[in-house]
């Protein structure tokens, strides 16, 4: 495979035990790879996520991210827990940190639906086949994306509530560890960006550290359309080789990294 060298812009795990999923399958194909956290989280609002997940008002969650299952880990009691009959969730590491957090005896669907737009339509069939009115809760980002949300609240037969429990904030260590990488490794074959603002952030470290993306030497992959879209309108009509995976798993990551040439 001529893909030797990947920068992979996410955030890993806090648990430093737990070995990165995108790392482990990339390098057991032959690649070296580096993750970089490109922006970091704060949990808010737990006092009100803590008041809804009490009410009994809700039949089911759906989770589009890791960071928004954490929140709901810090205040969810075992009798809450018991509340939920089906959770919905955006790609198998978010299915697998719900399956830790409610159990095995909550219903986890949706996971290999793809993204926002996917997992929409996924729960709005789900519902229609129940044959019954749904009461969703969904505990996001405040920079979350538009269309999940906005398909949801005008499908009859859905009661839908958003409440954001984490904000995103650009890496206050990104410019010295990106430097650092650049500097001891060269510019890497790949450069993987897993969300907009992830992707926002990196864009305007490169600008600082006065390095530039889009120069074709390096491949930008993108998880799911949202952020292909965001690398594509920031950077305009510059030329750049960007590709895109069609689900957020590191199956179809390397699939497209195998792709390139």
């Amino acid at each position: 495979m001529p893909v030797k060298t990947i920068v992979l812009f996410r955030s890993k795990s806090d648990d430093a035990v737990n070995e990165d999923i995108y790392e482990k399958l990339l390098t057991e194909h032959g690649c070296a790879v580096k993750t970089l956290s490109p922006i970091q989280f704060h949990f808010i609002n737990q006092d009100l996520l803590s008041t809804k997940l009490q009410s009994g008002d809700y039949h089911s969650l759906i989770f589009t991210s890791k960071r928004a299952v954490e929140a709901v880990q810090q205040v969810l009691t075992d009798h809450n827990r018991k509340r939920f009959q089906r959770i919905y969730v955006e790609g198998p590491a978010t299915a697998s940190l719900v399956k830790d957090l409610f159990g095995s005896t909550v219903e986890i669907l949706g996971a290999e639906s793809g993204g926002g737009e996917s997992l929409a339509e996924f729960i709005i069939k789900d519902v229609q086949n129940r044959e019954e009115t749904a009461k969703l809760l969904f505990p996001c980002a405040q920079a979350r994306l538009d269309v999940l949300p906005k398909r949801l609240s005008n499908t009859p037969g859905i009661h839908f509530e958003e409440i954001t429990v984490y904000e995103t904030i650009p890496s206050d260590s990104l410019d010295k560890e990106l430097q650092e990488y650049l500097t001891n490794h060269g510019r890497p074959d790949v450069f993987g960006f897993f969300s907009p603002s992830g992707f926002e952030s990196v864009y305007k470290s490169c600008q600082r550290i006065g390095f530039d993306l889009c120069d074709n030497k390096s491949v930008l992959i993108s998880l799911g359309k949202t952020t292909s879209a965001a690398i594509r309108h920031s950077l305009g009509s510059k030329s750049f080789n960007e590709r895109s995976c069609s689900k957020p798993i590191p199956e179809e990551f390397l699939r497209v990294v195998e792709t390139i040439e």
